[in-house]
């Protein structure tokens, strides 16, 4: 599940319970501690889900309406839900029951009525694991040197958009960017000052960015942006916009003293639109790449648009 900045710095818990008074005893005593969110059924509980994202959802095993695993499957299925913890509330003491709960998903389960120390024991160990899990995929989808997605998180955000584009009938633009020289600046310099021109060029691309905006470090030197309802053209302005602000962007050595060397950047790009459809993720980066080359071999520090001019078949290969 995407977390999504809130006002509060509280956790937010949902909690679904189709029994009046039970619910409304949960709601005031979690308020103390969390920001809470109440739903008389599984479907409107399901709504709030998708809607307010919260941080963790107790949920009631058996409600009038449906079964509270039928809930926790349709969280489960829903990409906004995911990856939510859900703690059942049940009356049930039925051990297969309570085994069913657990290998559906549910993170833990609460026997009613519950004690307020245990419930809230529970919730937060719940809430500790679930950061932990989050802050571990981070990690796992992360550059280390720039704090820019990295090769993993791309190829999983490029299927979605791409899967996106298709369904709702709209543009998308890959733009393929390649620090010119590193090798260069690392053998000259030293792979500080090279780190130090990598991170300038990350922090640059990522002021560039819009809030629907991605960009990821595909390799040494080389950086990936996805630009969601843009075509080609549109994308060459924003490409342009990092090219040319890139020369007034400066790198210093590890001792303060700037370094004698200004910064560019070579750029290919392709969209996946309907004047320029593309059969998949794989043939949209190949695209892409086919134009990188291209700028290349025109004598860097430019921006070639796939398919503007004759081009030679692209010879990057990906890794």
């Amino acid at each position: 599940m995407e977390r999504h900045e809130r006002p509060s710095e509280r956790a937010l818990i949902l909690v679904v319970e189709d029994d009046p008074g039970t619910r409304d005893s949960l709601v005031e005593l979690l308020a103390a501690r969390f920001d809470v969110l109440g739903a008389s059924d599984g479907q409107s509980g399901l709504v709030l889900a998708r809607e307010r994202h919260p941080d963790l959802v107790l949920l009631d095993r058996f409600l009038d309406q449906e079964d509270g695993l039928a809930v926790l499957e349709s969280l489960q299925h829903d990409k906004a839900t995911e990856s939510v913890p859900v703690i059942f509330l049940t009356g049930d003491s039925d051990e297969a029951t309570l085994e069913k709960c657990l290998e559906m998903g549910a993170v833990d389960f609460v026997h009613k009525p519950a004690s307020a120390r245990e419930l809230m024991a529970r919730i937060d160990r719940a809430l500790r694991q679930s950061e932990q899990q989050h802050r571990l995929q981070v990690l796992a989808q992360t550059d280390a040197l720039t704090g820019l997605a990295n090769f993993r998180a791309l190829s999983l955000r490029l299927e979605e958009e791409f899967k996106r584009a298709n369904r709702y009938q709209y543009p998308m633009s890959v733009v393929v960017i390649d620090l010119d020289h590193l090798k260069a600046i690392n053998d000259g310099m030293g792979h500080d000052v090279g780190n130090r021109a990598i991170l300038a060029l990350a922090s640059h691309l990522r002021t560039n960015l819009r809030e629907v905006d991605f960009a990821a470090r595909f390799g040494g030197d080389e950086f990936v942006a996805l630009l969601p309802h843009q075509t080609a053209a549109e994308a060459a302005v924003f490409a342009e916009r990092i090219r040319a602000g890139l020369r007034t962007v400066k790198v210093t050595r590890s001792d303060g003293r700037p370094a004698p060397f200004g910064l560019s950047v070579s750029v290919g790009i392709a969209d996946h639109s309907t004047a320029q459809p593309k059969e998949s993720t794989e043939a949209l980066l190949r695209a892409a790449d086919a134009a990188l080359y291209e700028a290349k071999r025109e004598g860097r520090d430019r921006v070639v648009v796939y398919g503007a001019t004759e081009m030679p078949p692209p010879k990057v290969q990906r890794h």
